[in-house]
């Protein structure tokens, strides 16, 4: 709860529950933000990714003690940084909050060598 706490307060960071179907087949509420859900919704129309089986997924992997919303916030974020880090087609032209160009020195530094 502390992330949706530090968001800013604006509507594309207003928290949205929907209902998908867990690792049992039961009912998970998945707490993500408007901005997560609209790059849900751009990854199932333009890569055509089932994020259903991406909450299977991750229910069936859990990582550390981390609920199911917020391993799936993770990695949304994780899958947009790195979309747009390698020049990838991303809904935005601005990397995602929180980017800060991880990755991209030592990517450069390769790259040129």
């Amino acid at each position: 709860m502390d992330y949706f706490r530090n968001l800013p307060n604006h509507p594309e960071y207003k928290t949205v529950t929907r209902i998908y179907k867990n690792a049992a087949g039961l009912d998970e509420i998945i707490i993500m933000t408007k901005v997560h859900w609209d790059y849900v919704a751009w990854l199932e129309a333009e890569e055509n990714i089932d994020f259903a089986k991406w909450v299977v997924h991750f229910d069936k992997n859990p990582h550390e003690d981390w609920t199911l919303s917020h391993q799936l916030i993770y990695w949304l974020w994780y899958d947009e940084c790195n979309r747009f880090r390698q020049g990838c087609k991303t809904p935005n032209s601005y990397p995602p909050m929180g980017y800060e160009g991880w990755g991209d020195e030592e990517w450069q530094y390769s790259s040129k060598n």
